[in-house]
C-alpha cells in the first residue's frame, strides 16, 4: 500500500508522527491537508465581493433623490405663472373709468398695450353700430399694408351720436387718450384735427405736442374714392414711425 507519507500530503508538523509508525488518529473536522488548504485559503480573499456593496448602493441612491425632487422646483415654476397672471390685470384696471354712453361702450374694442390711437370722424359711426363697409375696406388695406403687430392700434373717436347726430367731443378723446398714453395719434383728415387740436395748423402733416405726435392723413371719405394700392401711398408717411 505504501507508506502513508506517499499517499498523503500532509502538513510538515505532522511528518514525524507519521514517520514513527502512527497509522490512525483522530482529527475531529477532519485532516487538513495542503491540498485543500490553498482553496480554503482562496475563500476569504473573495469574501469582500458580497452583495451587501451591491445592496446598500441602491438604497443610497434612493435615499439622495428625495433631496432633488420635483418639489423643489415648484417654487420656480409656479414664480413665472403668478407673474404673468397679474400683468394683464394691473394693465386693465385704468382701463375701467366711468364713462358715459356710447363711450363706455366704445372701451370694449381698446386694448390696453396699444401705441397708436387712430380716429376720424365718422368712427363714432362705425364704433356704435352704423358702419360702413367701404371705412372697413379702407382700414383692412391700411393695416394690411402697415403690417404692425396686433394689439397697436386703438381706434377711438372724437365724436359721438347723440340727439340723432354725429357731435364732436374733444374733451371725450383726451379723456380716453390719457388712459394709453400713446406716444402716437393719427388723425383722417382737416376736420378731424381741428377738433382735436382746434389751433392747428392745418398745413402741417406733424404735429408734436408734449407727450405725443399727431400725424394727419387725408380724410377717409378721400381714401375710399381712391385704389388699394394708392390709400396704402396715402400713408406712407407713418409706416417707418417708431413703435
Amino acid at each position: 500500500m505504501g507508506s502513508p507519507s506517499a499517499r498523503l500530503n500532509v502538513r510538515e508538523s505532522l511528518r514525524p508522527w507519521l514517520e514513527s509508525g502512527l497509522e490512525f488518529f483522530y482529527a475531529p473536522g477532519g485532516l487538513a491537508t495542503e491540498s485543500t488548504s490553498e482553496p480554503v485559503q482562496v475563500q476569504p480573499a473573495a469574501a469582500p465581493a458580497s452583495p451587501m456593496n451591491e445592496v446598500s448602493n441602491p438604497v443610497q441612491s434612493s435615499r439622495q433623490q428625495p433631496s432633488s425632487s420635483p418639489a423643489d422646483q415648484q417654487p420656480r415654476a409656479v414664480q413665472p405663472q403668478t407673474s404673468t397672471g397679474n400683468g394683464p390685470t394691473q394693465q386693465r384696471e385704468p382701463a375701467s373709468p366711468n364713462f358715459p354712453q356710447p363711450w363706455s361702450s366704445f372701451l370694449r374694442f381698446t386694448k390696453p398695450g396699444a401705441r397708436v390711437v387712430m380716429t376720424y370722424m365718422e368712427l363714432g359711426l362705425d364704433l356704435g353700430g352704423q358702419s360702413d363697409p367701404r371705412r372697413r375696406d379702407v382700414l383692412k388695406n391700411l393695416q394690411a399694408h402697415l403690417k404692425w403687430p396686433p394689439g397697436t392700434i386703438n381706434f377711438w373717436p372724437m365724436a359721438a351720436m347723440r340727439d340723432g347726430a354725429l357731435q364732436p367731443d374733444p374733451g371725450m378723446f383726451w379723456r380716453g387718450w390719457e388712459l394709453w398714453h400713446t406716444p402716437h395719434i393719427i388723425c383722417f383728415g382737416d376736420e378731424a384735427l381741428r377738433v382735436i387740436l382746434p389751433d392747428a395748423d392745418a398745413n402741417m402733416l406733424t404735429h408734436f405736442l408734449d407727450s405725443c405726435v399727431v400725424y394727419k392723413l387725408p380724410a377717409i371719405t378721400k381714401l375710399i374714392d381712391m385704389l388699394p394700392h394708392e390709400q396704402q401711398m396715402a400713408v406712407d408717411s407713418i409706416a417707418n414711425i417708431r413703435l
